[in-house]
């Protein structure tokens, strides 16, 4: 057997493999046996034609295709072997000539990936600030929840909470002159209609206006529930203002700009807004003084460390939120000085993937979108439906964010691998320890639930992730530990150790 291999631009490999002509009769004659015991010649019984009379009946090429199909599963474990190639997953049968008798794959190889001198990255680090002003918005919005609601027929006020529906678009001043006289009905009796035909529409913001046929939709709400307090983000600057004074039952409209200045509103920045809104409930919100009753109250679930019940006091509340405050704070700090530093690295490193990874991570975006929307009633065919778009299209939007995912994916794993990351079992043990402990007196039981080889697979692979970004966010701060000289990661070492081979897997 006669091995060649060819390195070809897209991180693939063609391999091509000449065989004996003994070989090559071997398998043509399987291949007739296979194919006689499925075809009626006259003059014989099935299965027991002579090979030549059999060519004759069905055409030798025929014999010859099926004969290839043997040989192709035979001979690409062993080519593979000896080759030394490392394929990401199954190669697909290319060609195949009968004289001499030779077969060509093409497999996917495994990722490379080199992250060059990855540890003199360095970035600028801002540790989180809580303020008073962050406890103080905490405080209120448990006075909010617990606060005593009463039904109101007044007009809206300042303070008031509402249940509306909300319809708002962008304004295209360019049309808003021509479809304003060719048009008899308002944008308000417009909404009402459709508010009648959609009131079994799911109520979720993000749904709606994703799935509207109309690009300029903002918001597309039913039955939300608002408080109108500077406490509370507006929709739009004035939105509040524009309802005080309406009373139950009452649509109002009117347009809002969205300023150039306001971080939250710079992709809307300088646009105008037509809103339209129903009021269908006005609240009056009496909220309670903030005491230690009060504390005692919101924190009625607390245990001690007998597990009996202690409340907490209004000081002891108030550390409570500041440390949740805090720890949240830098959490996020940490999620977004990660990801930068995780930007950085991959901009740094020559990583090389064939085509067919990026197509298994678009297969699994997809999977999560459909998952997602099944839970909202929907599926990933209900939503190419409703944008009017192919599967190849949905592929295609995806592309960019699953290329994206799937080199950071690699140079994560690498970090790993060079970094000499382990998770030690003991480890595993403490966080099924920590999961169990939820479920109190029934934790000892839920704890073989948690034992299982692929739920400590699982929680390896998380732990281990989690170290993963701790030392690049370390690596990033220059407070990584140093790796010995023993430690240090061989350049023959750089693919990804967690990519499965699959030498002995049949073709395509």
């Amino acid at each position: 057997m006669n091995i060649q291999t060819e390195r070809l631009d897209n991180h693939t490999a063609r391999l091509t493999v000449e065989i004996d002509a003994e070989r090559f009769d071997s398998a043509k004659k399987e291949a007739a046996r296979k194919i006689a015991k499925k075809v009626n010649i006259p003059g014989f019984r099935r299965g027991k034609a002579p090979y030549k009379i059999l060519a004759n009946y069905i055409g030798e090429a025929a014999i010859i295709e099926d004969a290839a199909e043997i040989i192709a599963n035979q001979v690409y474990p062993e080519a593979l072997d000896e080759s030394g190639l490392n394929p990401y997953g199954p190669a697909s049968f290319e060609d195949f000539s009968a004289d001499p008798p030779k077969l060509i794959f093409v497999l996917p190889l495994e990722p490379e990936i080199d992250l060059g001198d990855y540890r003199v990255l360095r970035l600028d680090y801002t540790a989180p600030v809580v303020e008073d002003s962050d406890v103080e918005s905490v405080f209120k919005e448990l006075q909010e929840q617990h606060a005593l609601i009463e039904e109101s027929s007044k007009p809206v006020a300042m303070g008031n909470r509402l249940t509306v529906d909300i319809h708002a678009v962008l304004v295209d001043e360019d049309e808003a002159e021509t479809e304003s006289e060719a048009a008899p009905e308002t944008v308000a009796e417009a909404a009402e209609a459709e508010a009648d035909d959609t009131e079994e529409e799911h109520d979720d913001m993000d749904m709606d206006s994703h799935f509207h046929d109309d690009d300029k939709v903002l918001l597309h709400r039913h039955d939300s529930i608002i408080v109108l307090n500077d406490d509370h983000a507006e929709f739009a600057p004035g939105f509040n203002a524009a309802l005080v004074g309406a009373a139950v039952g009452e649509t109002r409209e009117f347009e809002l700009e969205f300023p150039d200045d306001a971080e939250k509103y710079e992709n809307l920045a300088g646009e105008k807004g037509n809103f339209v809104v129903t009021i269908k409930k006005v609240e009056t919100m009496t909220l309670p003084e903030l005491t230690d009753d009060f504390a005692a109250r919101v924190t009625a679930e607390e245990k001690g460390e007998d597990g009996e019940p202690k409340p907490l006091t209004l000081l002891e509340l108030r550390m409570r939120i500041r440390e949740n405050l805090e720890k949240n704070a830098k959490n996020q700090a940490n999620d977004t000085y990660f990801s930068q530093a995780l930007e950085n690295l991959v901009e740094g490193a020559k990583i090389a993937y064939p085509e067919a990874m990026v197509k298994d991570q678009i297969n699994t975006r997809l999977r999560y979108l459909d998952q997602e929307l099944r839970r909202q009633g929907l599926t990933l065919e209900d939503y190419m439906r409703i944008l009017n778009k192919s599967r190849e299209d949905v592929e295609a939007d995806n592309r960019d964010a699953a290329v994206r995912e799937l080199e950071q994916g690699l140079v994560l794993r690498q970090i790993v691998q060079d970094e000499k990351i382990t998770v030690p079992e003991s480890a595993v043990d403490e966080e099924i320890t920590a999961m169990v402990a939820q479920y109190g007196d029934q934790a000892e039981a839920m704890r073989s639930l948690f034992s299982t080889a692929s739920m400590r697979d699982n929680l390896y692979s998380e732990l281990t992730q989690r170290q993963a970004v701790e030392r690049v966010i370390a690596i990033a701060k220059g407070e990584a530990p140093e790796i010995t000289a023993e430690e240090l990661p061989q350049s023959e070492d750089s693919g990804v150790a967690d990519v499965e081979n699959t030498p002995g897997e049949d073709v395509e």
